[in-house]
């Protein structure tokens, strides 16, 4: 095997184990990776002669999680999804959507993804929706938190006009929680506060596919770090929704007031 070839496996390696440390589980199956595995290999010539800069590749590539996301900050991560094409989503985008707040954010808030207003030109600061902001900036004083307390992000990181929401959430949201896992890796947040049935069962995982909202919602749960930790899980209901059900504010606020007694404990 040549030089150019061990190099590129070693890359590819490195790639694939960083992927895997960062809890990309399955890639997406869409036209272009089918294309792309359907594009014919060009074997290199292998000879029997090796040359000095040709080292023997490692049995076994082993990389810490901790040590693989304790470098990145919450910028790179933003870079990387401003940037990102891993899903069908990107092509009808009006912006990319990494989160507001704190990196060192004491409560982190995940909801499902922007809506985005078609009448404003810039949304870069719009998380939830206009109203929808306003709505969580309401409850979040309401518990006596300020802006250095909180991040505010959505499992799906692409904004979308109105007219074009998403269909394949299932793949989206697969290309998505990567980031998202490395986000709370970066802040370590005391408590997480999911918004909406689409963020909670992404973090909770199987055990939740079979429960609605209103099931899970009420009492904490426990979601697993890449590096195993433990951070309590509060689901509840997402600002979008308690603007058209309002009778839902109540157990909302009752949510709300558990996560400012487990944050003040």
């Amino acid at each position: 095997m040549n030089t150019q070839s061990v190099e590129f496996i070693r890359e590819l390696r490195s790639v694939l184990t960083y992927h895997q440390a960062v809890g990309i589980e399955e890639y997406p199956h869409n036209e272009g990776v089918r294309q792309f595995l359907q594009v014919p290999v060009l074997l290199p010539v292998i000879s029997s002669a090796k040359t000095e800069r040709e080292a023997p590749l490692p049995k076994k590539v082993s990389v810490s999680r901790s040590v693989a996301v304790s470098t990145e900050t919450l910028g790179d991560i933003r870079c990387e999804i401003t940037d990102c094409r891993a899903c069908e989503l990107h092509a009808h985008r009006a912006n990319s959507v990494a989160g507001r707040g704190a990196a060192s954010a004491r409560l982190l808030i995940v909801g499902e993804w922007l809506k985005a207003p078609e009448q404003i030109e810039n949304t870069s600061e719009i998380i939830f929706g206009v109203e929808e902001d306003r709505m969580l900036a309401n409850m979040l004083k309401a518990i006596h938190l300020t802006s250095t307390d909180v991040f505010v992000t959505n499992i799906l990181k692409c904004s979308l006009p109105s007219s074009c929401q998403p269909v394949n959430t299932a793949v989206s949201v697969q290309c998505c929680l990567a980031y998202l896992r490395r986000q709370i890796a970066v802040i370590a947040p005391q408590l997480i506060c999911t918004m909406g049935i689409l963020p909670t069962r992404a973090l909770l995982g199987p055990s939740s596919a079979s429960h609605s909202l209103s099931h899970l919602r009420g009492r904490f749960h426990s979601y697993t770090t890449l590096d195993g930790r433990q951070i309590p899980l509060m689901p509840t209901y997402h600002p979008s929704y308690l603007l058209q059900i309002t009778k839902m504010k109540e157990a909302t606020w009752k949510d709300l007031q558990l996560i400012e007694k487990k944050l003040s404990g």
